[in-house]
């Protein structure tokens, strides 16, 4: 019942000049201090840059035949999405980062951050997975007799992975 009248009594009012005369006002509820604009977070920084490439491979409709693998990554982005570039080939990922900065040598004003630092990290993880399987031991590699494999074959009794 009093909420209203208490709403009044409780605004805040300031002086406003107009011409030569002064008038007492109601201000604006006071708002919160605003902060600076927060940085966008990494996905959508990389949602941008998509865009931004899908308009370029829609306005260049040749490029999508000449930066291949720039247009390869584009795709798996659209329909799989960012975790997909760390299951991509190292040579996709080197192509498309050569291309993206060759597009931006050619366009400066072009430049696609989120996703060259994504292909970045993707194109690290590729190598460091590569390095895990290189053995640092010499292996030593002989011929088997056909025999010797049957027995050996029949002698295994681990269980072969599902193919998928």
């Amino acid at each position: 019942m009093f909420a209203p009248l208490r709403a009044l009594l409780t605004q805040r009012v300031q002086l406003e000049r107009r011409g030569l005369h002064f008038h007492i006002v109601l201000a604006p509820p006071h708002a919160p201090a605003a902060e600076a604009p927060a940085e966008p977070s990494s996905g959508a920084a990389l949602r941008h840059d998509h865009r931004q490439l899908v308009q370029l491979l829609k306005r260049h409709a040749d490029l999508r035949h000449t930066l291949r693998h720039l247009a390869c990554v584009e795709q798996t982005l659209a329909r799989e999405g960012s975790r997909a570039l760390q299951s991509m080939p190292e040579k996709i990922l080197r192509k498309a980062i050569e291309q993206i900065e060759g597009l931006h040598r050619d366009e400066p004003g072009f430049a696609l951050p989120e996703l060259m630092r994504r292909l970045h990290r993707a194109l690290a993880l590729v190598d460091e997975r590569a390095k895990e399987f290189e053995s640092t031991e010499a292996m030593d590699i002989s011929e088997a007799s056909h025999s010797l494999f049957d027995e050996m074959e029949r002698s295994w009794n681990g269980h072969m992975p599902d193919a998928k």
